[in-house]
């Protein structure tokens, strides 16, 4: 791949679905029929789009309709004594949680987050994933905690990645005794439907579902029917959903999360039924509700730690407990720093001058000012990006960045010196590059964030002729400063130019509704 092929990938911005758009695929690809799950709200809200948001008392009545039908099919740990309604229960609050805490996630990595090439967005996407699998495995072991069989359930975990669930048919198979002619026979297919099923983990269709169950319990060996055909269609279904999980973080990725799943719950489970202090029931339900940021996970996550030998789950073992969004941005930032050096060494730097570099020591502090923002070090951030002003002081990015964390930190601590410093910055940035509308933008920002809406109002109405083009941020900046105004009208105008070009705002949206 040449230079100019690397960069055009390079610059290809991540996207993230909706918890809308991701329910909405589960309901899909499962055939959940609730008629709940056809209305305008459901349809808007599976939309995902920024012009089509549901209220949350909306967005709940959608996933309890979504938690209903799973019950319904099996889903959900229920218990001796439970009926489906609680099990229900437990599973819609269980989903209503991961919607809430996506969307929210989603809301503040889109506008963080460093591009990457789309070859290497599986590992930043994996490192949500086991993070909520910590967080379910956590749950799933409290939610088995009163059952009868919670050791055949964990097993059951065992065989839903894609390419174990055919040899979970073929166990079930031989356990009933069934030989491999009468199954082909008494099912009604070919042998190569059959073995393909068997040995090759082909997804057999829900009716050849219902026929398999029929001939597994034909002679009285493989159990009830209709509890098997409930097994096996959880189980493919499960494993649909992993499928379709594997195209966007891969089918290895897949396989290693469901073998964590299983290990990690059943640890847990094991460590809370063998607990020499016996763990009170409301503790156990607190987990089952709050996962991994339940007061019984600490010593839980702790115990998995010293159970782990991979680095990489072990920091995620550390963070799964209060920092989401700091993990999946730490390995965001590994995964473009990774690229970015490889790059540099491929061109002999040479890809440097394309990007305007002038000063490559200025640059790499550039870079770890950008890194340690990403991560909330906001200081040691604005310590890094001075230094790059200095070494190279006629590139306007780095007096912009300077500025832009200047002017956040005074802002928050009311260092009204350190707010003028950052204005500053940003007039240097915006007279050494005069076409560059984003140092302008930031003068706005910082003037509205220190509550000075009429002089923000005025300043970006007064835009430069030739400073553009305008982009939703500066369109953003001038609806609110509108909005802080009571101009209205004009308030939003600004904010639907901004919502034209970036939908996935969510500030923005909010500040139109």
């Amino acid at each position: 791949m040449g230079d100019s092929e690397r960069a055009r990938e390079f610059e290809v911005p991540p996207s993230l679905p909706t918890s809308g758009q991701i329910l909405g695929a589960v309901a899909r690809s499962m055939g959940l029929k609730d008629f709940r799950l056809q209305s305008r709200t459901a349809r808007r809200y599976f939309s995902g789009r920024s012009d089509s948001l549901v209220k949350e008392s909306s967005r709940t009545e959608v996933v309890e309709a979504i938690s209903d039908a799973l019950a319904e099919l099996g889903f959900g740990a229920v218990s001796q004594g439970r009926d489906v309604t609680t099990g229900a229960s437990v599973l819609a609050s269980t989903l209503e949680w991961y919607a809430s805490s996506w969307d929210s996630l989603r809301t503040f990595l889109l506008p963080r987050m460093m591009r990457v090439y789309p070859s290497h967005l599986a590992a930043v996407w994996q490192t949500y994933v086991r993070l909520a699998v910590i967080d379910l495995a956590l749950r799933v072991a409290a939610q088995l905690h009163p059952t009868d069989s919670p050791e055949e359930a964990l097993d059951f975990l065992g065989w839903i990645a894609p390419g174990r669930r055919g040899a979970y048919l073929n166990r079930r198979r031989k356990r009933a005794g069934v030989t491999l002619t009468d199954f082909v026979e008494w099912v009604g297919v070919s042998v190569n439907a059959a073995e393909g099923w068997l040995y090759r983990g082909v997804r057999p269709s829900d009716e050849n579902l219902g026929e398999i169950a029929k001939a597994l319990t034909r002679n009285g060996a493989g159990g009830d029917c209709q509890r098997t055909v409930r097994d096996l269609r959880l189980l493919y279904w499960v494993s649909d959903m992993a499928e379709a999980l594997g195209e966007h973080i891969g089918a290895e990725a897949v396989e290693e999360i469901v073998n964590h799943l299983q290990r990690y719950a059943l640890l847990a489970y094991r460590t809370i039924r063998n607990s020499t202090t016996q763990a009170r029931s409301t503790d156990i339900d607190e987990l089952a509700a709050r996962g991994a940021h339940a007061s019984l996970a600490g010593p839980l996550l702790a115990m998995l730690g010293t159970h782990e030998p991979d680095k990489v789950w072990q920091e995620d073992l550390a963070a799964v407990g209060s920092g989401w969004i700091g993990r999946v941005l730490e390995v965001n930032l590994q995964v473009h720093r990774t690229e970015e050096d490889a790059l540099i060494r491929e061109t002999g730097g040479r890809i440097l001058e394309s990007w305007g570099v002038g000063n490559v020591a200025a640059y790499e502090h550039y870079r770890q000012s950008m890194e340690l923002q990403m991560t909330g070090r906001m200081d040691a951030a604005l310590a890094e990006v001075a230094r790059a002003a200095a070494l190279d002081p006629l590139d306007p990015v780095y007096h912009f960045i300077l500025g832009s964390v200047r002017g956040g930190i005074g802002a928050r601590n009311g260092d009204q010196a350190m707010v003028s410093q950052s204005l500053e910055e940003c007039w240097v940035a915006v007279n050494l590059d005069p076409t560059w509308i984003l140092p302008w933008t930031e003068i706005g920002w910082i003037l509205l964030n220190t509550g000075r809406a009429e002089e923000a109002a005025r300043h970006l109405g007064g835009v430069r002729p030739g400073c553009g083009p305008r982009d939703a941020r500066y369109y953003a900046a001038l609806g609110v400063a509108f909005r802080q105004l009571g101009r209205f009208a004009e308030s939003l105008t600004a904010l639907e130019s901004s919502l034209e070009l970036d939908q996935n705002d969510m500030s923005v949206v909010v500040a139109a509704a």
